[in-house]
């Protein structure tokens, strides 16, 4: 495969944005021999930079379009040739990387599953589309936290909370550890004077590494606890039990304030427990968990004017463990309808050098009311990941294969085939009537044309 991305008149983040979609064209499945040349190409353009997906999105769409037009000329089904071909749990479908730890297969009978649970009405069409991506970054994170002598505990740590709901994740896994109530629990966050180093708050990475950091940080403030509560009891610290909130020791419970209370002789203290995570042990392999996609949709098209009317959308998370069920469901709901906004609406116009749709009201986002009548967000939760609980990231896979699953339904419906983005009506009309459309001065002498998306913007 030979790829070109328009990075604009700068690199910013593009040159790493074209080797994540060097790695992520392949996608999830069984290829022996893989040869792939990446291009960040400078354009007269504005500067392109990473964006939610990170590279996959970009090489998702062509690849998953091809699987549908392969199997249309084998004459077998596109789910068929996909789960034939789909990479098993454990094996490798990147040289040097962590093997895959995902159950693709499964995924893709959930979203099959799921799309097909009534007949499909006259004119519409249905797919489906999968993706992997190398996640996590580098194995980075460290974490604080506080036991007080009240009872109450602190997170500290440097993760950036912006909506997609760290801090409760943090709250719920110190919460479970220490065995105490969420409100008793604490968040602090961002602030350099106090907070320790974290790698970054992206690559759908801070449940997996943060959130392990935390529940690290508070095993190692138990095990001071545990400790303490043997000097005051003058015993061994094997003979102590642990307990929600405390440990046990000849049938009387020690309250985690009980035991800093005595062992210090004052009622305000406090223990720090620390935990730092680098790549070493079982985070030495990259990446550190494989974010995989699976979604479906379904599709009616108006053939008068070419629109695209969503009937149904159906994603799966594969994230191990869902710490936070809603939230989780949340991030793969946003990821999908950002790939709603790629498939259908978003394009960058310009009038020779000039951008003439840079703003909101011009470049076309989704908005609420564009989301189907039905959307089934699904879980997958084996708990194999290697973040805390068996859980891993999420929030970006959703995106990355509905673009294609857009197109290959459009197909389903009409046979009309668009191998360029946005779908939109005047592209579909085109090709329903077999000839492209004239947009407003396009390819004319004023050269207004669309530009190619750059979905790593």
């Amino acid at each position: 495969a030979t790829i070109h991305l328009n990075t604009g008149a700068y690199a910013e983040n593009s040159p790493l944005v074209a080797r994540r979609a060097a790695n992520r064209v392949i996608g999830p499945y069984r290829i022996p021999n893989v040869k792939v040349d990446c291009y960040a190409v400078y354009t007269n353009t504005v500067p392109a930079s990473s964006f939610r997906g990170f590279g996959a999105t970009q090489v998702t769409f062509p690849r998953e379009s091809q699987i549908d037009e392969l199997a249309e000329r084998l004459g077998c089904d596109p789910v068929e040739l996909r789960r034939k071909n789909l990479a098993a749990r454990g094996e490798s479908i990147h040289s040097g990387l962590r093997p895959l730890d995902a159950d693709l297969s499964g995924d893709l009978s959930m979203v099959v599953e799921a799309l097909t649970d009534r007949p499909l009405p006259k004119g519409h069409g249905r797919a489906v589309g999968c993706s992997a991506s190398d996640a996590g970054s580098d194995p980075v994170s460290s974490a604080v936290v506080h036991v007080y002598g009240d009872g109450s505990i602190s997170v500290v740590m440097g993760s950036t909370e912006m909506g997609q709901g760290s801090h409760t994740v943090m709250q719920q896994i110190a919460a479970e550890e220490m065995g105490v109530a969420i409100e008793r629990v604490r968040v602090v966050s961002c602030d350099t004077a106090i907070t320790p180093f974290d790698r970054s708050t992206g690559a759908s990475r801070s449940t997996t590494t943060m959130g392990r950091a935390v529940l690290e940080a508070c095993q190692d403030a138990i095990a001071q606890l545990r400790n303490m509560a043997a000097d005051v009891l003058k015993t061994n610290p094997g003979n102590l039990v642990l307990e929600r909130d405390g440990i046990a020791f000849q049938k009387r419970h020690w309250r985690w304030q009980d035991v800093l209370g005595e062992f210090f002789g004052l009622p305000d203290c406090s223990i720090i427990g620390r935990a730092y995570l680098r790549k070493a042990g079982d985070l030495a392999l990259l990446p550190l968990f494989w974010e995989v996609g699976c979604t479906g949709v379904e599709v009616a098209v108006d053939t008068e004017t070419g629109k695209i009317h969503l009937e149904r959308l159906i994603t799966v998370g594969d994230v191990g463990l869902a710490i936070h069920p809603a939230m989780a469901e949340g991030q793969d709901l946003g990821a999908a309808t950002m790939g709603l906004g790629l498939g259908l609406y978003e394009e960058l116009v310009y009038e020779g050098q000039q951008l003439v749709n840079g703003n909101l009201l011009d470049y076309r986002v989704p908005r609420f009311s564009d989301l189907p009548p039905q959307v089934d967000l699904l879980l997958a939760e084996n708990r194999d990941g290697i973040g805390p609980y068996g859980a891993k990231g999420g929030g970006e896979g959703s995106l990355n294969p509905v673009p294609a699953s857009l197109a290959n339904a459009l197909y389903s419906a009409t046979r009309a085939r668009v191998r360029r983005l946005p779908l939109t009506p005047e592209r579909v009309w085109g090709a329903l009537t077999g000839r492209t459309p004239e947009l407003p001065n396009s390819f004319g002498s004023s050269g207004v044309r669309p530009q190619e998306k750059d979905i790593g913007r």
